[in-house]
């Protein structure tokens, strides 16, 4: 798990995962001065103890991360926990070697040991990449997200 001391490293890989996103989809361009602002949301969830920030990597050499928030429901339907992972990252130069895989393991572990009975991801189409990892890790469709943009 990602302590104090990760949080610059995990800022940094989170910025260069949304300028992956925004290069997919101009919806995740970020604003001017963001990074701040990502840094502070991911503080505020290292210190939730329903989210688990993931590293792979050496202190002061993070290569890698995910994280994964457990979503708690009222009693209305059977399932009333399940998780996301709501990100992963993995350095280029670090792809391919395994890390992405085991970060999802332990991201799994602690959705299961927090009582989750399912777990989510959310993959844009346009992302090949992403969903091919996905798939390979057994996640598959559960539900369509449309949209429609309003015109400002």
């Amino acid at each position: 798990r990602a302590t104090n001391g990760d949080l610059a490293a995990v800022t940094a890989l989170w910025m260069e995962l949304t300028r992956h996103h925004a290069a997919l989809d101009p919806h995740f361009a970020l604003r001017p001065g963001a990074d701040a602002e990502a840094r502070r949301l991911l503080e505020a969830q290292l210190r939730d103890p329903d989210t688990a920030i993931l590293v792979a990597g050496e202190p002061g050499a993070v290569f890698a991360f995910a994280i994964a928030c457990v979503r708690r429901a009222p009693p209305i339907h059977p399932e009333t926990c399940r998780a996301e992972i709501t990100d992963l990252y993995v350095a280029p130069a670090r792809r391919r070697s395994g890390c992405g895989h085991a970060l999802v393991a332990a991201a799994t572990r602690f959705a299961s040991e927090s009582g989750a009975e399912r777990v989510e991801v959310h993959v844009s189409p346009r992302n090949g990449e992403g969903q091919a990892f996905w798939r390979a890790e057994g996640y598959g469709a559960h539900m369509d997200v449309l949209q429609r943009r309003l015109l400002r």
